[in-house]
């Protein structure tokens, strides 16, 4: 019996996502509209930067019209608040537009469902501290040869960690917690773990290279903390884009972002002023 198929009828869209991810459920069309959306790798990091100034500049108006200092409020404190508030509204609005295309419960995966992603995130933690860490103190160390390597200034040769020391701020330390530990490795995993990375594969690119390019754009938003952990966060983020890879979900790569924050934030500053004194 001849074959009545025809040549000319619609291909399907190359869909490279393993069954075990959750972007692989996603219909014909949704999977068309991803692929030709904004480009999420220039957009929402812009949106990310212009809502946390506007929350940063409006927290401190706010702060001074209610005489915040007289109430025991910090100016830091408040601004730390305002960041986290930036990134709530930025949740939202990636929730309303990934809906459009059935993407958001897959990009919003954070929550974990399996112990392998409790374990790989600590495994994550575990290669900044033993790869990551030292490969950053080494790139350091080469770019200060010449200061003009340097981005943001970058850090004296003393400066051991160039990590913020949020701890003696002045901030409360709820607020310390609630960005640092909670808003923004949650919000800054669905961005580009949860949401670039898997918008790069949806558009033919290879996973390793979707990987690479995620984690250097999550590298350079932290451009203005210094060369130190500009490089140290790309690192991260390569860890974090190959857990995302491996799992399909975004939990494993919150976790590990969480734990690798809660020890720059907490134990490096601790740690060092130890050494120090």
């Amino acid at each position: 019996m001849a074959d009545t198929t025809t040549p000319f009828g619609p291909r399907p869209v190359r869909w490279a996502f393993p069954p075990n991810d959750g972007f692989f459920g996603l219909q014909e069309h949704q999977r068309l509209q991803m692929i030709h959306a904004l480009p999420g790798i220039l957009v929402w990091p812009i949106l990310l930067f212009g809502l946390a100034i506007t929350f940063q500049f409006l927290s401190g108006g706010a702060w001074a019209l209610i005489d915040g200092k007289t109430l025991g409020i910090s100016l830091e404190t408040t601004q730390f608040a305002g960041s986290t508030v930036a990134y709530g509204v930025l949740a939202m609005l990636m929730w309303h537009h990934f809906g459009i295309y059935a993407a958001h419960r897959a990009a919003f995966s954070v929550i974990p469902k399996r112990w392998s992603e409790l374990v790989i995130g600590l495994l994550i933690l575990g290669a900044m501290l033993m790869v990551g860490s030292p490969l950053t103190v080494w790139f350091h160390q080469f770019a200060m040869v010449d200061p003009n390597l340097t981005l943001a200034g970058g850090a004296d040769l003393k400066d051991v960690s160039n990590v913020d020391n949020f701890v003696q701020s002045g901030a409360a330390l709820w607020s310390i917690v609630l960005l640092t530990l909670v808003a923004a490795p949650i919000v800054e995993e669905i961005l580009f773990r949860g949401w670039m990375l898997p918008m790069l594969v949806a558009r033919g690119v290879p996973g390793l290279f979707a990987v690479l390019i995620s984690g250097l754009a999550f590298g350079l938003i932290h451009t203005g903390q210094g060369l130190m952990v500009m490089t140290s966060t790309a690192l991260l983020g390569f860890a974090l884009g190959a857990a995302r890879l491996a799992t399909g979900r975004v939990a494993a790569s919150v976790l590990g972002h969480m734990a690798n924050n809660a020890w720059a934030i907490f134990a490096v500053p601790f740690l060092t002023g130890m050494q120090s004194g």
